[in-house]
């Protein structure tokens, strides 16, 4: 598992357009719950000019943001790129240069065997040469992994390749979205992806592979009005967790709220995983601090690990 609070804090993620020109006022002016990430996509552009204007249009946008931190505190949430492709990574770190330190890291779609090791490549040359690193998030091609024959061999190969750069895997995503659409399925409100078995299965085995070693971060809810989005949303985030993932990727602002108040931390977790971190208690098997449950160290030493650092990133509930 991984021990630094950073892996554990990239939270609600918000997509926006590259080219979204009232994101930074948004941002300066605090408009959304705090905390949460931010990535800006390329995936509105249909050609390289279309590309490029969206390019030049978030310069500006990191530039401002950069001289407005200069004259007032506010605060910034981590802020990724979204990537159209391998050649685009030596391509931004040319046309963006120093603005590049604000940026913690890039989104690399369609994650996958044939790709990877251009990736990864492309990322040490940029890190080999900036004094922050910027980490990255694999997007798995979920609808490369659909193929059963290849699933296992093709997932782990792809964690083979990501161990040569794992301290720069921030967080593994996976998007659900085309999985689901190949399937002509698209969910109700009061639904949730873990009730598509083929979805659940592709996750479950996503999970098993790389869960020991990377934090990964759940799929997107696409409600986010009307009747029943926020069960829904929680209803989902609830399976989320129980399946091994930290923090979920959004669609709208309304939902970062929702996702924050989902991964505070319980008093009763946060005052069971001091118990068990305690080096006083660590060989000892007890009751917990109420008498409900059992704490074995030996057993629940991972969990109570990461119990802290989401404390520390989501807050504790009074509850």
């Amino acid at each position: 598992m991984k021990d630094s609070g950073i892996y554990y804090s990239l939270g609600a993620l918000l997509y926006t357009a590259a080219d979204n020109t009232n994101i930074i006022d948004d941002i300066i002016f605090e408009k959304f719950n705090i905390p949460f990430s931010l990535a800006f996509s390329f995936d509105t552009t249909s050609n390289d000019a279309e590309a490029d204007k969206a390019e030049n249009i978030l310069v500006k946008t990191l530039d401002k943001l950069f001289v407005a931190k200069k004259e007032r505190n506010f605060y910034i949430p981590k802020l990724f790129i979204r990537v159209l492709s391998t050649a685009h990574i030596p391509h931004l770190y040319k046309k963006f240069g120093s603005l590049l330190d604000l940026i913690t890291g890039f989104i690399l779609p369609d994650f996958s065997v044939s790709n990877a090791d251009v990736y990864i490549y492309e990322m040490q040359r940029i890190n080999s040469v900036l004094s922050t690193p910027v980490y990255i998030l694999p997007e798995l091609d979920g609808i490369a992994l659909l193929d059963l024959k290849s699933r296992y061999i093709d997932l782990y190969s792809i964690k083979e390749r990501l161990a040569t750069y794992e301290d720069y895997v921030l967080n593994l995503l996976v998007s659900t979205g085309s999985v689901l659409n190949s399937f002509c399925v698209r969910r109700r409100v009061d639904e949730n992806i873990y009730q598509s078995s083929p979805v659940a299965s592709l996750l479950a085995d996503i999970v098993t592979v790389f869960a020991t070693d990377y934090i990964l971060c759940a799929p997107a809810f696409e409600y986010y009005a009307g009747i029943g989005w926020e069960e829904g949303l929680l209803k989902e985030i609830e399976f989320d967790k129980m399946n091994g993932f930290v923090g979920k990727a959004v669609v709208h602002p309304k939902q970062i709220s929702i996702v924050n108040d989902a991964y505070k931390v319980s008093s009763i977790d946060y005052d069971d995983a001091q118990s068990v971190l305690d080096d006083k208690k660590i060989y000892q098997v007890c009751a917990n601090v109420n008498d409900t449950r059992i704490n074995e160290p030996k057993i629940h030493y991972s969990w109570a690990v990461q119990v802290i650092f989401l404390a520390k990133y989501f807050g504790v509930k009074k509850y």
